[in-house]
């Protein structure tokens, strides 16, 4: 098991751009309200929307970090092979909201492996 806390400055910077791309109308024959005057697959139409202003936020934060490993090594004269699972979590570590903060956990987790040799005496 491992605890840790990460002290620093948590900056976020956030626009929003949305695009929308659709067809008109004319959705062919097989349907009862075609319209023989129209274009047979109507027209392609795009829409794009930027926010005005980027949303801006930097503040101090203290981020909390728990964690740990389950395993197995194996010791040589002058190496050791380490095999497990890792787990390791980052508390309120992001801010992932768009137009307030909004904390999100960042976490880590998988099976590892390392070699380690020693030099020297």
């Amino acid at each position: 098991m491992n605890a840790a806390a990460l002290f620093g400055r948590q900056k976020t910077r956030v626009q929003h751009h949305t695009t929308v791309r659709y067809n008109s109308g004319g959705l062919g024959p097989i349907f009862h309200n075609y319209n023989p005057h129209k274009s047979f697959y109507g027209e392609l139409v795009t829409k794009t929307h930027i926010a005005p202003t980027a949303s801006i936020r930097s503040r101090n934060v203290t981020v909390p970090n728990v964690g740990g490993f389950v395993g197995l090594s194996y010791r040589y004269t002058d190496a050791k092979l380490s095999i497990g699972y890792r787990y390791d979590t980052f508390l309120n570590a992001m801010d992932t909201g768009i137009d307030a903060t909004k904390k999100s956990n960042v976490t880590f987790n998988g099976p590892f492996a390392s070699i380690s040799f020693g030099i020297g005496d």
